[in-house]
């Protein structure tokens, strides 16, 4: 049941497209959550409400993994309301939360809130009950990067000089900057700056693992998808890599490649 309520991703929707348009498809998306959520609210309160399980002991059987994800699709409908009721549900949940599925959910939905004060007081919860787990701490950078809030990009470049990462250790290079490059309202805003920042990381990741370099490089490999502008801007990007000295063959195979017609 929860598979069949959410919503396609952005990058599913995307490839029916002929020529992807970041801003259309990013809004329709958005209104079509938040008018299912406001239609539905009541239901949605009342399957979550039903689909909470006691926290102890924890059960890992097949309908306790269904009823955790049914909640938390509830949650994420629920959330993208973004006030204070339904804030309150996914603050809760995302702070007394025992278990890591319900505490991730929770504050995934919240990572993109545009209250700084709930935003903040769950993602810096998520940090210190981390307690210097990488796996965790990857799903921690994770959500941020993959947060639309328009401070994305900035909070991104502040997460660089994180003690906790590092751009010599690949799964927390792919956890914040491929996230960040995913992020489809972020990483193709119309100024071009998300590909610039992304760019700008390859440069860096270059120097210590061509092969992870290369991977990040392919999120602009797609360009001729895009409109004019936008095409112009990721085209500039790959010329400004392009022309780095000492750049791996791993990384201009792609670029270069990617800027075939």
């Amino acid at each position: 049941v929860a598979y069949a309520l959410t919503l396609p991703t952005l990058g599913t929707l995307a490839e029916e497209m002929d020529q992807v348009d970041p801003d259309a498809l990013v809004a329709a998306h958005r209104w079509t959550k938040k008018a299912l959520a406001g239609a539905l609210r009541s239901e949605l309160e009342t399957v979550y409400a039903d689909n909470v399980l006691p926290e102890t002991p924890f059960r890992s059987d097949a309908e306790a993994i269904g009823m955790r994800r049914l909640k938390n699709t509830c949650l994420d409908y629920l959330s993208s309301l973004d006030d204070e009721a339904s804030r309150e549900l996914a603050l809760t949940q995302a702070l007394n939360a025992k278990w890591m599925t319900d505490r991730l959910a929770a504050t995934i939905a919240l990572a993109g809130s545009a209250d700084d004060q709930a935003q903040s007081a769950a993602i810096e919860s998520f940090y210190q009950k981390a307690e210097g787990n990488d796996l965790v701490l990857c799903k921690w950078f994770s959500m941020q990067a993959a947060s639309p809030r328009a401070d994305t990009l900035d909070r991104s470049s502040s997460l660089l000089s994180h003690p906790d990462f590092a751009l010599s250790n690949p799964n927390k290079c792919r956890a914040l900057v491929g996230a960040l490059a995913g992020n489809m309202p972020v990483f193709h805003k119309a100024d071009g700056s998300g590909y610039c920042w992304l760019v700008d990381r390859v440069i860096d990741i270059d120097k210590i693992n061509p092969q992870v370099a290369a991977r990040m490089t392919s999120s602009l490999s797609q360009l001729r998808r895009f409109d004019a502008k936008r095409q112009g801007l990721m085209e500039a990007e790959l010329k400004r890599l392009l022309a780095v000295k000492g750049l791996s063959k791993d990384v201009f195979e792609i670029a270069s490649r990617s800027l075939k017609p």
